[in-house]
């Protein structure tokens, strides 16, 4: 029977979409190993990551711990606040520890800045000729020399804002110079000492002359308890006497004089701040010094949070990756426990005695602020005691943490560990996965070369037919 043209469509090698679905199906068959090992390491990663969470809310813990287990922590607990019945007036700041109690203060002056002023003088007049001019200028305690160099050609305005700033650009001058324009027509310098007091009062030598021609001579400052004042013409200074710069309060019934409108040297502990005088009819004011609830609050809550957060990171990690591990269990029951354990040896002995209470999952909240604050004003060495003292809740807690969280600690050397056997995963995963694709590679050219061959035998089959076919043709003619 002749060769049928047809008879090799059925021979024909299959299409490139087969070969990738075969070799795809191939591959997965022998990524199976693969990717049981990464999932392994999916499961080492979440260690190490839950690991580090824990270990950084761990030293939170620990660092708060410690905070209360240094020298003066008790005092942190000693916390005040000072009520002004009037704070438009005075208001007042206290150190911990400050002594409870009230004062009695009338703020009859507050302090000031001394101010010295030239005369008035028209813009345009010519000034001074040509030359160089010094003065030294006394002002907040200390003395200095100011150079002035004129041209000859500044009118009176232009002259003054180089003397400013030529006083306003010295080192160490202890006053602020100032140009003002008055009138239309007229013009002013001032110097403002930069300090309070009469100890920062202003005065001056003039070297060169050229302070005469503002109004300014040694004599207005000649008596310091009769100064000359200034007009709305004429120089002089703002206050007649020295002592008028000073502040003038009386204190439960005795009269002082400050420097400043911030004190801190008047009464124990405090420091005011006097905003303005009082009026005629004002009673003086009442500084009432107590316990400041608040204060003591934000110190124990810091260590609450941190407490917190690390009872719910082992939590965490003992219902994640970490389940079942003893030595994380022991130590989340270790810090549950001492929420409700006693702490060191001073009649309050539990944080239950000052108003902290624990949840069913240890976690530990200030409850009762009405028990601290009753507490702390018995005595706030009491309250401190259970967390700075020895034995209390801080160096307890120091002592469970210090070896755990350390760069040399456990829960490190878990990390490390964990870190060694991902590199090993990492390394056996690269040469599974390198051999397959070798495998995989293999198989492709294998194809392609049967592919090839396939090729060719299917054009000789075409020739052989093609002959077969004209053989056939001419075979009748032939007989």
């Amino acid at each position: 029977m002749p060769w049928s043209s047809n008879s090799s469509a059925s021979l024909g090698p299959p299409a490139s979409p087969m070969l990738e679905q075969l070799l795809a199906a191939y591959r997965a068959q022998l990524s199976r190993p693969v990717e049981a090992l990464k999932k392994q390491r999916n499961q080492f990663q979440e260690q190490q990551k839950v690991l580090s969470s824990l270990r950084s809310t761990l030293q939170e813990l620990l660092f708060q711990a410690q905070l209360l287990t240094l020298p003066g922590a008790e005092q942190r607990f000693a916390t005040r606040t000072v009520q002004s019945s009037h704070s438009e007036v005075i208001t007042a700041t206290a150190q911990n520890a400050a002594p409870l109690g009230s004062a009695s203060v009338y703020v009859a002056r507050t302090a000031s800045n001394d101010v010295l002023a030239s005369a008035r003088l028209t813009k345009t007049d010519p000034f001074a000729p040509a030359g160089t001019y010094r003065f030294e200028l006394t002002a907040t305690g200390s003395t200095v020399t100011v150079t002035v160099t004129l041209d000859g050609t500044e009118d009176t305005e232009t002259a003054l804002r180089k003397i400013a700033t030529a006083v306003n650009t010295t080192a160490e001058v202890g006053a602020v110079a100032t140009v003002i324009a008055d009138t239309a027509t007229t013009v002013r310098l001032t110097l403002t000492a930069k300090r309070t007091g009469s100890d920062a009062a202003i005065s001056f030598v003039d070297i060169d002359g050229m302070l005469a021609r503002l109004g300014w001579d040694s004599s207005l400052f000649a008596d310091p308890e009769n100064r000359t004042v200034l007009t709305d013409t004429t120089a002089g200074y703002h206050r007649a006497r020295l002592s008028e710069l000073n502040a003038l309060l009386n204190v439960n019934g005795i009269s002082v004089t400050r420097q400043s409108n911030t004190i801190s040297d008047l009464l124990p502990g405090l420091t005011l701040t006097l905003l303005r005088s009082h009026t005629a009819n004002e009673p003086p004011a009442t500084l009432t010094t107590t316990v400041d609830t608040d204060g003591a609050a934000a110190v124990i809550q810091k260590l609450l949070d941190a407490y917190n957060a690390a009872l719910k990171e082992l939590n965490r990690a003992l219902t994640g990756p970490f389940k079942g591990d003893t030595a994380l269990r022991q130590l989340l029951s270790t810090l549950r426990s001492l929420g409700s354990q006693s702490l060191g040896s001073g009649p309050l002995q539990t944080l239950a005695d000052i108003g902290i209470s624990a949840g069913k999952d240890g976690t530990l909240t200030l409850t009762n602020r009405q028990r601290l604050a009753q507490e702390l004003s018995i005595d706030s060495a009491r309250v401190a005691a259970l967390f700075t003292a020895s034995g209390g809740f801080g160096e307890r807690i120091v002592a469970e943490l210090h070896d755990i969280t350390g760069s040399a600690g456990t829960l490190q050397m878990r990390w490390n560990s964990i870190g060694g056997r991902l590199r090993i995963l990492d390394n056996r995963i690269w040469q599974l996965e390198r051999r397959l694709e070798q495998q995989v590679e293999l198989y492709r050219k294998e194809y392609l070369h049967l592919q090839q061959l396939y090729s060719a035998a299917t054009a000789q089959l075409g020739m052989v037919n093609n002959f077969a076919t004209s053989v056939a043709a001419v075979w009748p003619t032939l007989r």
